[in-house]
């Protein structure tokens, strides 16, 4: 979808900072709805077709936390979520997996929000085309005997920007992923025949499950088809699903029929 056929919800207790983000996005033929805070927005999102929701995280009344929880919640279809404000207010983990795809701080830059939205307005088969033009910081390379057993599990999912996989023990030290640096990620899952080749960066790491997500910057031709076909089949309420991860996210199966909706056509 282009920008300027988009609906965007601007979600800040800021009247100045609403003004300003209707007047960028005007300016880019969008429609703009606004709220001063996440009841607000909440009232908004159930009685009008959204594409994107920018949200600041801290407001009067509801809160972008509480907000983002709430959607979820209800199952409201709401294909893109920004958060603005600070990572140091957020947990990224939770946020991503209930649906947040960019976390940006402001003061934020008009081209680079822009872009953003861009980004987050297009499909699937519009994105990760593009071979990183240096090596990733870190590789890993993993083994897994069954995809569908690894998603029933929650040691591999796939989100619609990404995906959390298992690591290796937190002692192997020559084998440990760190955080918010890029990756080269390669998992094949012999029963089935497949085989995910991704770089990417990790945006979060769990030692004691041993697990770590990453977004997508780039899908290898060979695993694009079957990769994107999941993603088309279910994932699409968690940005980067949580894993065996406990506390307020509800696992991105809660909101499908059952575990082969996550899964390629065929694999049960």
């Amino acid at each position: 979808m282009k920008l300027e056929k988009a609906t965007i919800l601007v979600a800040d207790d800021e009247a100045e900072l609403r003004e300003i983000f209707a007047a960028w996005l005007g300016r880019k033929g969008s429609t703009v709805l606004t709220a001063a805070n996440g009841a607000e927005a909440l009232t908004a999102l159930e009685t009008a077709k959204v594409d994107v929701l920018v949200s600041d995280i801290r407001m009067p009344v509801m809160g972008g936390v509480a907000l983002v929880r709430r959607v979820y919640e209800l199952k409201l279809d709401i294909p893109s979520i920004i958060f603005v404000s600070g990572y140091g207010d957020v947990e990224p983990r939770e946020m991503y997996a209930l649906g947040v795809e960019a976390l940006m701080e402001k003061p934020l830059r008009r081209k680079e929000f822009i872009r953003t939205l861009e980004q987050c307005l297009m499909g699937p088969e519009e994105l990760w085309l593009t071979p990183p033009a240096s090596p990733m910081a870190q590789v890993a390379a993993l083994e897994i005997g069954s995809l569908g057993d690894a998603v029933r599990s929650r040691d591999f999912e796939l989100g619609r920007g990404g995906c959390c996989f298992p690591t290796r023990a937190a002692e192997d030290a020559a084998y440990r992923v760190e955080l918010d640096k890029t990756i080269d990620l390669t998992v094949r899952f012999t029963q089935e025949g497949l085989q995910l080749n991704a770089h990417g960066r990790v945006r979060w790491v769990d030692r004691e499950t041993a697990q770590a997500g990453m977004t997508f910057d780039y899908l290898a031709p060979e695993c694009r088809a079957w990769v994107i076909g999941a993603m088309r089949n279910g994932a699409y309420r968690s940005f980067i699903p949580a894993g065996r991860m406990r506390a307020h996210v509800a696992p991105a199966t809660s909101t499908a029929t059952g575990d082969a909706e996550l899964l390629p056509a065929g694999i049960t």
